[in-house]
């Protein structure tokens, strides 16, 4: 196995876990504020405009750069670097054609879809949620031209820059966000404008953004050029490659909906369910708020995670296979499956056995707490979902895992109509659970029969489920000591502070116990854990020791 290049591999994808650990915990942490100072329809309004949004970027991104990252990884396996530069001209300019078509469509479409995911006679809700729409719309003009650059820089395993980026913009977004809602709320102005303000920080936050990822192409560009000095920069058909880019980026595209697909769904049908079974417009947003914006927004850690592994496995596998190296992408297969069961495990149970003191310091509620419990165990299958079907496709299997998501949204979909009336959003997240976990299975099915490897993903790290339970024992000690505090003195019974200190105490403590037990009982070795953000070396010493 090439050292050097499995080493990018793993720096590359520690690097990315990092920067999404960083840019994500600064979100949530956002969330305190923002709730509080906009207020729960305003909350509500501003995650209705992010699920269109949400496919249409998707749309507009995920397809054509990831298939440029696979394109550009199997160019420079076999020295091909300036005919990789040539395609990333070519790609770049179509994404920007993209980003246009796109901005287009959300800003002129915005109505239609307000009027297919809310009842018509909710006039004012739709009214009410254009603006937010509206304002989020023009990311999508400069979003599709950086994830080809980012796509560019993963085809190379360079993945420190877009890990950088994506840092950048949540700061810059955060700080929008925050400044922007303050500002408007003390002119006077209502939930219509302070979400739409809300939204827009998404383009504040491009921009900078965009400025990290265009200094890191030209140095990569300029680096692989010069390996090729001597042959000159290739005049490609641009339609031939658009083309075969856009065969790899269909399924690819379609593969990477599976989590906007789903809120696409919940966005869909759990309002309309709601107010059917009896609530106000007002309740039924705030109701879908609460589990669009916390639920579903905490498993977007683990979820991320998950996402930056997956999204730096799939050039990683392609390179293999390039270099007729089976062992290689075997390894790297293998390598994959533990560090997502090792990042994204106990991160899940802590949510869901911590619900309570997480909702209450985070959202300043018990309200929806059960939800966000259920969310903490969909985001396990949902992330087992997501790794599976960036191994397949960087085993060509493109079409595989897009048929199992489809699968997967007719479940969600049908126990979303089933479940929601009766037991509301916590029916929304078992419906999730249940989706998940059938398209995870068979994806994990598929890639024993495309592999050859006897490949469980409970077989593969049942010594991580251990190092797990035991941080899950742990996380239910601190529970019942906050509710004896809580019961005991009501004086803390809605305290945020005190459920804070609980959340954090877990997370201190509970944190080292779970490394101890995954080092003890041989979950990871020392190899691995030099590739874990932030800590690893120190982790890796620990263990040497």
């Amino acid at each position: 196995m090439p050292s050097e290049s499995q080493g990018r591999f793993g720096r590359g994808a520690s690097s990315m876990v990092s920067a999404v650990f960083i840019s994500k915990i600064l979100g949530l942490l956002f969330i305190i504020p923002l709730q509080n100072m906009i207020g729960g329809y305003a909350y509500g309004l501003y995650y209705l405009a992010y699920p269109l949004y949400t496919v249409m970027l998707t749309l507009s991104t995920a397809g054509f750069p990831l298939a440029l990252s696979k394109s550009i990884s199997d160019l420079s396996a076999r020295g091909r670097h300036r005919e990789a530069t040539a395609t990333l001209r070519i790609v770049g300019r179509a994404m920007l054609i993209f980003g246009l078509i796109s901005f287009l469509m959300m800003w002129f479409l915005g109505p239609v879809y307000l009027r297919f995911t809310i009842p018509h006679q909710q006039q004012s809700l739709q009214h009410d949620a254009l603006p937010a729409i509206r304002a989020l719309a023009p990311a999508l003009l400069l979003l599709p031209l950086m994830s080809a650059m980012r796509g560019y820089l993963q085809g190379y395993l360079r993945l420190q820059p877009s890990g950088t980026s994506q840092v950048v913009e949540q700061i810059v977004r955060v700080i929008f966000i925050l400044a922007g809602a303050f500002i408007v709320i003390q002119l006077g102005y209502g939930p219509r404008v302070t979400a739409a303000i809300a939204t827009f920080g998404a383009v504040a936050g491009a921009v900078p953004a965009f400025v990290v990822l265009r200094k890191a192409v030209i140095k990569t560009r300029r680096e692989s050029l010069r390996k090729t000095r001597s042959a000159p920069i290739p005049k490609l058909p641009a339609r031939s490659i658009l083309w075969r880019l856009f065969l790899y980026s269909l399924p690819i595209a379609m593969g990477t909906l599976v989590l906007p697909l789903s809120q696409q769904v919940d966005a869909w049908t759990v309002p309309r369910e709601l107010i059917g079974s009896g609530l106000s417009i007002v309740a039924a947003t705030v109701q879908y708020g609460i589990y669009s914006g916390e639920a579903l927004k905490l498993i977007q850690l683990p979820l991320s995670f998950a996402n930056a592994i997956g999204a730096s496995v799939m050039p990683a596998i392609t390179e293999a296979m390039a270099r007729n190296d089976r062992e290689l992408g075997e390894t790297r297969l293998l390598l994959t499956l533990r560090m997502t069961g090792f990042i994204t495990l106990p991160g899940a149970v802590m949510l869901s056995i911590l619900a309570l003191p997480i909702n209450l310091a985070l959202f300043k509620s018990t309200t929806g707490t059960d939800a966000i419990a259920l969310a903490g165990v969909m985001s396990i299958f949902s992330a087992i979902e997501l790794v599976s079907t960036y191994i397949l496709q960087g085993y060509d299997r493109f079409y595989t895992p897009v048929w199992h998501m489809g699968v997967g949204l007719l479940i969600k979909l049908g126990f979303n109509l089933l479940l929601v009336p009766f037991f509301g959003i916590d029916g929304a997240a078992v419906a999730g659970i249940l989706g998940y976990f059938i398209s995870s299975l068979l994806n994990m099915s598929a890639l024993r029969r495309t592999t050859g490897l006897p490949v469980y993903f409970l077989r593969l790290t049942w010594r991580t489920w251990i190092a797990t339970g035991v941080l899950g024992l742990f996380s239910y000690g601190i529970l019942r000591l906050y509710e004896i505090m809580t019961t005991w003195m009501p004086v803390f019974h809605t305290s945020r502070l005190l459920a804070l200190g609980a959340v954090l105490a877990s997370l201190a403590l509970g944190g080292p116990i779970y490394i101890v037990m995954a080092v003890l009982l041989r979950a990871v070795d020392q190899e691995e854990l030099l590739r874990m953000p932030m800590v690893g070396s120190l982790l890796a010493r620990l263990v040497h020791s």
